[in-house]
This record gives structure tokens, sequence and C-alpha cells, in this order.
């Protein structure tokens, strides 16, 4: 059975170490335990936060005033041959070395990427030269306004860069299919290990962070724009803007999300201010916070 507990800090189940507490929390384990804490959440008209491994994400300091269900122990894992079926909560980085284990290519430039795989599917996560889009063959989700599960096909997804339809309706991804191909295990393994260097050598990856803050604009990177203006180790608070790294912010120690959001929030500005261009967020934000993203008048 399903437990329910209150009051509990968010800040330990993120990546950031930031953010307030869940009015509720919940771990399933399995399908039917998903559907019952989604049916408790509708029948007490309770928010919804899906919670994989808690990157990407930033958590109001108010924290979550509804449920949250963290999906971190539905994360059963099935190999068939060159295929690999795994539930949401594993990590991608855990598919991603066990297919270079086994001599299977796709995927090996995924290699470091801190989210689950349900999250990387819904925002189609990517890096160097792979995203999700590239291996997999379908996904099954719960539509969560109708408390029904779903499956389709990739061609069915909508995918885009760092984008899928699932953003755009209100569902979560309970598992997903991939197929890869057959390769040769100590080259897959040596361009793994080449992804975790540079991963290591270019990324803050010693503080914690939320990973990429801003999507890739086009034709430019983030990083590069926000160095231009000038802001690359700019701190707010405990916060800061990284000076490893300017397209991640990290927590110093005792950061806020507030301190988070205003550099953010700057970061926009200030580039857009220099460049004409406005970066738009790849963190999801949850719960309120008092600081709007910037607008250009």
């Amino acid at each position: 059975m399903i437990t329910f507990r209150s009051d509990i800090p968010l800040s330990g189940y993120t990546t950031f170490k930031i953010g307030g507490s869940a009015q509720w929390y919940a771990e399933p384990r399995n399908e039917d335990e998903i559907l019952s804490a989604v049916r408790r959440a509708r029948e007490e008209n309770l928010p919804l936060l899906f919670l994989g491994r808690g990157s990407n994400l930033l958590v109001s300091d108010r924290g979550w005033p509804g449920l949250v269900i963290s999906l971190a122990r539905f994360s059963a894992i099935e190999w068939n041959g060159a295929a690999v079926t795994a539930r949401a909560g594993v990590p991608l980085d855990a598919v991603a070395g066990e297919s270079v284990r086994r001599g299977y290519a796709g995927m090996e430039e995924l290699s470091g990427i801190p989210g689950s795989v349900g999250g990387a599917v819904v925002m189609n996560a990517g890096a160097f030269s792979q995203c999700i889009a590239d291996t997999l063959e379908r996904a099954v989700w719960l539509n969560i306004d109708e408390c029904r599960v779903a499956e389709a096909p990739k061609s069915g997804l909508g995918f885009g860069y760092r984008a899928s339809v699932l953003q755009k309706i209100n569902a979560v991804v309970l598992s997903a299919r991939f197929v890869l191909r057959p390769g040769k295990a100590p080259e897959l393994e040596a361009a793994r290990r080449e992804m975790l260097e540079k991963r290591r050598d270019k990324q803050p990856l010693d503080l914690p962070n939320c990973g990429s803050v801003f999507k890739r604009p086009e034709g430019g990177y983030a990083g590069a724009l926000i160095e231009q203006a000038g802001l690359k180790g700019l701190r707010n608070g405990n916060a800061e803007i990284s000076s490893k790294h300017a397209n991640f912010i990290v927590n110093l120690g005792g950061a806020t999300a507030a301190d988070v959001r205003h550099l953010i929030v700057l970061a926009q500005k200030r580039v857009y201010e220099k460049s004409g261009v406005l970066l738009e967020p790849e963190v999801v934000f949850a719960g309120e916070f008092e600081e709007e993203l910037y607008k250009p008048e």
C-alpha cells in the first residue's frame, strides 16, 4: 500500500539542494500505486508535481502546496537484445552506461546527464550530437486529467529541440522503449569516457546545480551570451552564475530559490539588452515565485 507523508522538505530530492516542503509526498512502486496517488490528488483537489531524479528543477522556497509523487522507486529496466524498456524513474545515465557495456550504440553521448528516463523523454534530453528521439521507439504515459494510461510511437510525440508534445498536455511518462544499434564495446566505452571527461572539465559538477539553465538559442550558445553580458561568476546571495560555465547556476551552500530565480531573470534581461536574444529557461519552476521572468517591453 502506498504511503503518504506530510511536510517533506524537497531540497533533499533535487540536484539543486533547494526548495521548500511538499504538503504531501509519496513514492509509488508500481503503476497501480501511481494511479492511486493521482486519484487521491484529484479527489482532494491537490496540485500534482511529479518528481524524477530532481534535476532540471527549481522548487520555490514556499514549497509545493499539494502532492509530490516521486518516481524514484518506479525504476525497473528490461533488456531484450538491442532493445531496452525502462520505467520513468531509471536514471538515464544508467541506461547509457549499460548500453555501452553491452556493445550497443546510440546513447553513449548522453552519458552523465543527471535526469531520469521519464523526464528525459518529456524534454527530449540530449547532449553533443545525440538526443532521446534518436533511439526512442515508443513511450507509455499517464493522462492525468483522465487518469488513463496511453501509449504512442515516437512519430506521435512531436519531438523537437528539448521539446515534445508531452510538455503541452497534463501527462507524465511511465516508461519508454529504446532500440539501439550494434557497436563495438571498446569504442563505445572510449566515447563514454570522453563525454564524462568533457562534463567534468567544462561543468561545475562539484557544486549543486540543475544542469543547463537555459535552452540553446538559435545560432548561438546561452553560456557564451551570458558571459559576453559580463555575468559569469556573478553572485546573488549564495547562488552564483558559475565561473566555470555560465549556463549553470550553482548553489554555494544555503542558496534559496529566490536567489537563483533572480540570477535567471537578470541573465535574461542583460543578455536581451546586449544581444537582442531572449533566453528561454530549460529549468522547470515548481511552486510560486515573487519575481517574474523577464519580458521585453
